[in-house]
């Protein structure tokens, strides 16, 4: 496969559109969408490597990054587009079933970001696409998903002593803000809410807050009187940053000490009154806040490389043959490198 790669590369750029045309354009020339690869005798073609640009572009520009030059970006496009068949086809081989619902969800969210079914259906003719070509391509996207899960995933693990000892190694990695553990009983009262149910729900509050000064369990009374959904865990919100907290309970939060209860606070959610258990300075996580973060971590890297590796054993026994020539005028020293 490698040794098609500067070869590829430059066939798809004269093969692809150099700029999508505006969605009010005239119908696309018959040819903007030809074959350009053909995977173990599957064709892949132009718009398949397109529509996964415009994704790649889409992902860097929504966590502002550098989307890279046309060049760049065509060889990610099409690394990812082979991978993708190519995990896809070993799928098939080993029975593994498509989500029908699963990839019904995804086109319809693929809709709804592209502004609703015609506007979709419009931009797909602009790279000479179709529905019917966009949705096999999401069907082999869930083939290389389920494939991933079911036979690479399920074998990686994690254990306890693994992510300790990632954490001592890299504890600036799991540094944060200042946190507050609270809970909290709240008397639902929008926005919305007249002035007698207003009222109504600020005694309630109130005399819950009396129960609670008299030394009730915070967490018992939360139980019984909360109409919030954190009820049933007594009022427990759990460690949380100012910036995660509604502001006029991270106002009234910030301000206790451990083991004091606040004034009745009205939000946009109603009356609460809040307990404070702990109060943690910015600073590093400890490793029972952290672990989760440094298991899954762990996770994602075993499972990459593994992914990898098994893409590249793919790779090595692939038939993997371009189907368009190279640009003719193209200097040698000018070809794109690997």
């Amino acid at each position: 496969m490698k040794a098609h790669a500067r070869f590829i590369i430059a066939a798809l750029l004269a093969a692809l559109p150099a700029a999508l045309p505006a969605q009010d354009a005239p119908a696309p020339p018959a040819d903007i969408n030809p074959p350009v690869l053909e995977v173990n005798g599957d064709t892949i073609f132009a718009a398949d490597i397109s529509m996964v640009m415009r994704n790649i572009s889409g992902q860097l520009q929504a966590q502002n990054l550098e989307v890279p030059e046309n060049q760049e970006l065509v060889q990610m496009a099409t690394q990812r587009v082979v991978e993708q068949k190519l995990i896809a086809q070993e799928a098939r081989r080993r029975g593994i079933q498509v989500n029908d619902l699963r990839v019904a969800e995804m086109t319809k969210t693929v809709e709804e970001q592209a502004g609703g079914r015609d506007a979709l259906q419009q931009s797909l003719q602009t790279m000479g696409s179709s529905r019917e070509q966009l949705v096999q391509m999401i069907r082999e996207m869930d083939l290389a998903r389920t494939l991933i899960e079911q036979q690479i995933a399920s074998t990686v693990s994690v254990s306890d002593d693994e992510v300790a000892a990632y954490y001592e190694q890299n504890q600036a990695r799991f540094s944060g803000p200042e946190r507050v553990h609270v809970r909290h009983i709240v008397f639902a009262a929008g926005p919305e809410a007249d002035q007698e149910t207003a009222e109504a729900a600020r005694a309630r509050a109130a005399t819950a807050r009396e129960r609670a000064l008299a030394g009730e369990d915070f967490a018992a009374l939360a139980r019984e009187v909360s109409e919030g959904p954190t009820a049933e865990r007594g009022g427990d919100l759990g460690f949380v940053a100012r910036e995660h907290m509604v502001p006029e309970l991270a106002e009234a939060a910030f301000a206790l000490d451990p083991g004091q209860i606040s004034e009745v606070v009205r939000s946009e959610f109603g009356f609460h009154v809040i307990k404070l258990e702990e109060k943690r300075p910015a600073g590093v996580l400890p490793l029972d806040e952290a672990s989760s973060r440094v298991r899954l971590l762990l996770s994602q890297q075993r499972i990459g490389a593994k992914v990898q590796e098994f893409i590249q054993s793919l790779g090595e026994a692939a038939e993997i043959r371009p189907l368009v020539a190279p640009p003719a005028a193209a200097p040698v020293d000018q070809q794109p490198t690997q």
